[in-house]
């Protein structure tokens, strides 16, 4: 925050540094663009066709899922998450990413990067 301070004109985290905008908030649909866009550039970088109906949302059911097919616990999930009960990840969001799946291929190297931490 304090490297871009002569940016901001708010204290927003994401701001815009492009003209007209310059300075200005990011809006949480430009942000939840960036984000589909970097989850299909990860698909694409493998040579995959990113899912139909891809949301920035669906981050959200991917990265609960694997961290709890790493090992943590479904406590910790809920706490981050926010979430008062697992019945809502249970519901809601818990995907079976043991199975081989495109999530799997697209995500594998940097799987293996993260198990040598």
């Amino acid at each position: 925050m304090d490297r871009s301070k002569e940016l901001r004109l708010n204290d927003q985290l994401f701001v815009s540094w492009a003209k007209p905008h310059k300075g200005k908030p990011v809006t949480k649909q430009r942000l939840s663009h960036w984000i589909v866009e970097a989850i299909a550039l990860a698909y694409r970088s493998q040579n995959l066709q990113a899912p139909l109906g891809l949301r920035a949302h669906s981050t959200r059911g991917l990265a609960t899922s694997w961290a709890l097919f790493k090992g943590v616990s479904i406590q910790d999930i809920c706490a981050a998450a926010s979430w008062s009960s697992p019945l809502t990840f249970v519901r809601f969001y818990r995907l079976d990413v043991s199975a081989p799946s495109v999530a799997r291929a697209v995500l594998g190297t940097l799987l293996s990067r993260d198990s040598t931490c």
